[in-house]
């Protein structure tokens, strides 16, 4: 077996992980501008049906990104890696793996609650679980409001750490997740 591919994720989970990434960049850019636009306008409405289809995606890529993880072993990591990155490295992921589940759920509530649209990508709606509950609707907008705040700190954080491994330890932290990881096939010698 080639020796990235035994120090990759697995090619499953690492297209998982990409797509996620693009996809929540996007959603997070896209509530960040509809936050800053004036309730009803357009393109805010349009642009939040987007934004909530977004999340739905990410829900059920979570899911199967946690079924994949979990059937699936993870490669060794870095000799660098020492119990505190490691714990850091740890916590982090979890820390990203409850947003990726929260934010999609919290919005979820917030928007069945509320009686806004729940249409996915202007084709069908989701079930209304919520019931019409202005309660409900605000626990859940303060919810999703406050979690995206430390949505930043956390994918910061991440992003900075890869970059660290990246830049300054060099090593090899980035090409365990990398998409092309193991294309190329080298021999162990």
């Amino acid at each position: 077996m080639p020796v990235e591919e035994t120090r990759a994720y697995a090619p499953l989970l690492r297209a998982i992980h990409w797509a996620t990434a693009v996809l929540f960049i996007a959603a997070m850019l896209i509530g960040l501008y509809c936050g800053l636009q004036p309730p009803g306008t357009s393109p805010r409405r349009e642009l939040l049906e987007v934004h909530k289809s977004a999340g739905m995606t990410l829900l059920f890529l979570s899911v199967l990104r946690l079924a994949v993880r979990l059937a699936t072993k993870a490669p060794p990591e870095p000799e660098s890696f020492g119990w505190l990155v490691r714990l850091a490295a740890r916590l982090n992921h979890w820390a990203l793996y409850a947003i990726l589940f929260a934010m999609p759920l919290t919005g979820y509530a917030f928007s069945s609650a509320g009686g806004y649209s729940l249409k996915y990508f202007w084709t069908f709606s989701w079930p209304r679980l919520v019931a019409d509950n202005p309660a409900i609707a605000h626990a859940g907008e303060l919810s999703h409001d406050t979690l995206a705040w430390l949505v930043y700190a956390v994918v910061a954080l991440h992003i900075a750490a890869t970059v660290w491994h990246a830049v300054v330890m060099r090593d090899g932290t980035l090409a365990r997740m990398w998409p092309r990881a193991g294309s190329r096939k080298r021999s162990a010698g």
